[in-house]
């Protein structure tokens, strides 16, 4: 989805008509272009159809959950998570699907839009990340060792890998690095026909390193 856009775009998806036309209303005042659906397969469909900068997804819609939705917009429409719900449970949901922001109705408006200028802010900066990320040589090599190794589909190893560089604060480059050391590290041992001890461990440790990456591992 392309997002060079000179005017912002944002998506809201929400099976409530009158809060559908509040955030429209106050996003339009300020400039935005917006697209509202009211259920979660005519959010997907507008998401095609309109490239937006933004989702603002409620959690509980009528067809889809809205994290459901989220995970399907993911990774090329960043969002923020719109519901009554202030549950812990929920909030890590969002969180744990990357979520930029959690919105409990009933909203203020100031507060609402202060977190969309900061969303569309991360969001860019976001892209920009994955789009330097995806040109590194070494990153794309260590997204080929993770994705043989754990038998991955490259964006879900580019998700874990990101993520993984993100919960470490390093940064994703190194990251990477030591992705093809722990490679090497396993060639090697593969190769020697009578591996001594610290070969053995040190395969051990570059297997568990690698099985870091596996999705759901904290």
């Amino acid at each position: 989805m392309s997002t060079e856009k000179t005017t912002p775009h944002i998506l809201i998806v929400d099976d409530c008509t009158l809060t559908c036309r509040l955030l429209t209303a106050l996003l339009t005042a300020e400039g935005y272009g917006v697209t509202a659906a009211h259920d979660g397969t005519s959010g997907l469909a507008a998401a095609r159809n309109h490239s937006p900068d933004l989702a603002i997804v409620d959690l509980h819609l009528p067809d889809l959950s809205g994290i459901e939705v989220a995970g399907l917009l993911q990774p090329e429409v960043p969002f923020l998570a719109l519901t009554i719900d202030r549950s812990p449970e929920a909030i890590e949901a969002c969180i744990d699907k990357g979520a930029l922001g959690y919105l409990v109705k009933p909203l203020d408006a100031d507060s609402f839009l202060r977190q969309v200028r900061v969303s569309l802010k991360r969001g860019r900066e976001q892209r920009n990340l994955r789009r330097a990320l995806r040109d590194n040589h070494t990153v794309n090599k260590a997204l080929g060792v993770l994705m043989g190794f754990l038998q991955l589909p490259e964006q879900q190893a580019f998700e874990v890998l990101v993520a993984r560089a993100s919960a470490c604060n390093v940064k994703a480059v190194m990251l990477a690095g030591d992705i093809l050391a722990a490679s090497e590290t396993l060639s090697r041992a593969t190769l020697e026909n009578r591996p001594t001890a610290d070969t053995r461990e040190n395969a051990r440790e570059a297997r568990a390193f690698l099985h870091r990456f596996r999705p759901g591992r904290r």
